[in-house]
């Protein structure tokens, strides 16, 4: 036996020790349709904060976990617990350093991989998860970036009052300055998730109002507009002037929240009335009813208005494909287009199918160049968005 088959034999026996010992002082694993809940956690693969995942394996993922429930915490407590053996970090840099050893010994996860599969799924649970609490809390000061971002989005998901979470609120203000944009997305998060949040957040959250990321920036405008604290206005007002449909709409959505107080943006909105998307127009119509107190006006339509939509970001393939099925029909693509550029259409209230069709041809011509054309034949075409001064 050559001295290389001697040392491969000893680190398989001694990663099959660890996994033993490691699976023997597990609790159980609870399953879902015949699969164990580990199975499931390793297929939460992404962020659930990101744009709109279409993966089937992830939302089944999301599925299983909510179907488990609280019957996976104590499996989920004991992973939220778990250490790494002190010879593992050695064993991995030895086996990293032998290429051949590499290809044919596969540790088991480390425990921080372990800790932020755990922290997903409790994401999940939401506020069913509170009894993990005292286990999260500590990790949102985690050296592990990954595992800290996790614990602070597992906080918003469960809700706590802010009183339980006190110890770690000056780790989470501090996270509001990190480099990386998911961090202070995830304590934006986090922060607002508190009842009630608490007031020294304040003062970040509207600097963070001019943050360098879009999704900071809206995450920390709705946290302040639930507030109802009327030093987003001036922001939202400005808002209200841009140039994409969907900011419009979001701004005069979040003014109508503020009502009289919000008497001073009355006049942009008047003039929103007459904008070309519906979408601006309902959520214009609907903030100055709540500023005035009067009722929106408008008769109730024929068809019955079901449909909503809140897609902040859902490539266009997949908004194509949403439109496709509402209209019943396919449609015949005559431009090149980038499938996978992210949209985001989000209706101010329920619309009817023809309205729901509208609101998606809007978003597709004004985020995406794209026009659908109604042929004389019944049938759909795309075709670009004709540039300005052509035909």
């Amino acid at each position: 036996m050559t001295r290389r088959t001697t040392v491969l034999i000893a680190i398989l026996g001694l990663s099959a020790v660890v996994l033993f010992l490691v699976v023997s002082r597990q609790p159980r694993e609870p399953a879902y349709r015949g699969m164990p809940l580990s199975y499931w956690m390793a297929r939460l693969i992404d962020r659930p904060d990101t744009p709109a995942r279409l993966d089937r394996s992830y939302t089944d993922a999301r599925t299983a976990i909510k179907a488990i429930g609280t019957n996976a915490l104590p499996y989920l407590l004991e992973a939220l617990r778990r250490e790494d053996w002190p010879m593992r970090k050695y064993v991995v840099a030895w086996v990293s350093e032998h290429k051949w050893l590499k290809s044919k010994v596969k540790l088991p996860p480390s425990a921080d991989e372990i800790r932020g599969r755990a922290l997903d799924a409790i994401t999940w649970l939401g506020p069913a998860a509170k009894p993990a609490l005292p286990d999260i809390l500590p990790l949102v000061t985690n050296q592990n970036y990954q595992v800290k971002i996790n614990a602070l989005f597992a906080i918003r998901s469960i809700g706590p009052d802010a009183q339980l979470v006190r110890p770690v609120v000056p780790g989470m203000m501090q996270s509001l300055g990190d480099t990386n944009w998911t961090m202070r997305l995830a304590a934006v998060n986090a922060l607002a998730a508190l009842r009630p949040p608490p007031p020294e957040a304040v003062p970040a959250l509207v600097r963070l109002l001019n943050d360098s990321n879009e999704n900071v920036r809206e995450e920390a405008m709705h946290s302040l507009v639930a507030q109802t604290n009327t030093s987003v206005l001036p922001m939202l007002d400005k808002w209200l002037r841009d140039k994409d449909s969907y900011v419009v709409t979001e701004a005069a959505t979040q003014i109508g929240v503020f009502g009289t107080n919000a008497a001073a943006s009355e006049p942009r909105l008047r003039e929103l009335l007459d904008a070309p998307s519906m979408t601006v127009r309902q959520a214009a119509t609907n903030a100055l009813a709540a500023i005035t107190g009067r009722s929106a006006s408008g008769s109730a339509p024929e068809e019955k208005a079901d449909i909503t939509f809140n897609f902040q970001g859902m490539p266009l393939q997949a908004i194509l494909s949403y439109y496709e099925d509402l209209a019943g029909k396919k449609v015949a693509m005559t431009a090149t287009l980038n499938l996978f550029a992210m949209l985001r259409v989000q209706t101010v209230r329920p619309l009817t199918k023809s309205q729901a069709l509208q609101c998606l041809e809007e978003a597709l011509k004004d985020q995406a160049g794209l026009v659908i054309v109604h042929r004389a034949d019944g049938s759909l075409s795309a075709v670009a968005k004709p540039q300005v001064g052509g035909e």
